[in-house]
């Protein structure tokens, strides 16, 4: 499994084969991206889907997040989809509930033309839990399975409501049943998930829920790009200070410039104020990408994020260097240009405009 990971809110990372270097002591992990479906967990919901269960439980994300209207109570919540479930995040309801996973087992028989209602009912069962809510019963070898998975509500331990919570109650019977992948297996349907017993598998992958993200969604979306393009630098100045302000920048076209390493920064994602994720999902991703001797620069291949209704931005980076006139050369701070990208796409032809000062500069 190809994972990368960044690194606290603002991480600059360093590529090599597939991998990132970063110090983690004393920062979490807040994004995650997988080479598998070409695809970013991006906050809130890696810290959800790490916190819970992860690939087991929730499978591979198969697109980027996207904005959708709750069917509860119709306000806007960001949404991923993944191999076994939805993940859904509403603002505007309470801890620990603002990510949840949704009723994909509904939703999947509804898809196939089944209404769980109509499904044969159980009856109590020695051994057995029997939830009058549904009319269905919860025995081996999906029990232990049930009650030894769950959502962290903060309750320790493992409680009841927190595998209520990550599967829901059961809404039919063991049937066997022949799945997606051609698979004919013992199989249970839940609220938002679907259990299938494999005893030829070793004993801790017996119980496998089903793929009902990727019979839901389809195949994966990807949700990332790349992104290149030049940079100019439209004037070479000397900064003057006075009295630890910055009060004048006279422009001084015959400076030169000896620069020995010169990147820039592509940062984000930035959303509006009013958007679901601002706050939560926003500023996550930071890289340093190489700006070339020809004044190009690229991030890596197919890498910066596609983000719901918000953008990137670029940003300048780390400049080493002496200019000609005396002192330090340094990228003027402010300038930045704003960006979004569609998956499996090149952004590409980007300019970026910037400054370098030389001398001493108080931003």
């Amino acid at each position: 499994m190809r994972r990368i990971c960044l690194i606290s809110i603002v991480l600059l990372i360093v590529f090599s084969t597939g991998t990132v270097a970063a110090d983690a002591s004393e920062q979490e992990t807040v994004a995650a991206f997988f080479g598998e479906t070409q695809n970013w967990i991006a906050p809130p919901f890696y810290s959800f889907w790490d916190r819970n269960g992860g690939l087991p439980i929730f499978g591979y994300p198969l697109a980027p997040a996207k904005l959708v209207h709750n069917s509860e109570d119709g306000h806007l919540c960001a949404t991923q989809m993944f191999e076994r479930q939805r993940l859904e995040y509403c603002p505007t309801h309470p801890e620990p509930y603002r990510v949840v996973p949704i009723r994909i087992g509904v939703e999947v028989l509804l898809k196939q033309g089944r209404n769980w209602e109509d499904l044969p009912k159980g009856t109590p069962t020695p051994g057995c839990d029997f939830f009058p809510e549904t009319g269905h019963t919860l025995c081996e070898p999906f029990r232990s399975f049930w009650y030894s998975h769950g959502l962290d509500l903060g309750m320790g331990g493992r409680a009841w409501v927190e595998s209520l919570a990550l599967f829901g109650y059961p809404i039919s019977e063991p049937m066997v049943e022949t799945n997606a992948e051609g698979a004919t297996v013992l199989t249970q349907w839940f609220e938002r998930a679907r259990f299938e017993y494999h005893p030829d598998n070793p004993p801790q992958y017996r119980v496998l829920l089903g793929l009902l993200g990727k019979e839901l969604y389809g195949s994966h979306r990807t949700g990332v790009a790349s992104v290149s393009g030049t940079v100019y630098v439209e004037r070479i100045a000397r900064a003057f200070v006075e009295s630890g302000l910055f009060w004048d920048m006279v422009h001084r076209p015959d400076s030169g410039v000896n620069i020995s390493k010169a990147s820039l920064s592509i940062r984000g994602p930035i959303y509006p104020p009013d958007h679901p994720l601002a706050g939560v999902g926003d500023n996550w991703f930071n890289i340093l990408v190489d700006i070339r001797p020809d004044s190009t620069f690229a991030s890596p291949p197919d890498f910066v994020p596609e983000t719901p209704d918000g953008v990137m931005e670029i940003r300048p980076g780390v400049l080493e260097g002496t200019c000609n006139s005396g002192g330090n050369a340094a990228f003027f701070p402010y300038s930045s240009k704003q960006f979004s990208v569609t998956g499996g796409q090149s952004l590409e032809n980007v300019i970026f405009q910037t400054d370098i000062v030389c001398g001493d500069f108080l931003p």
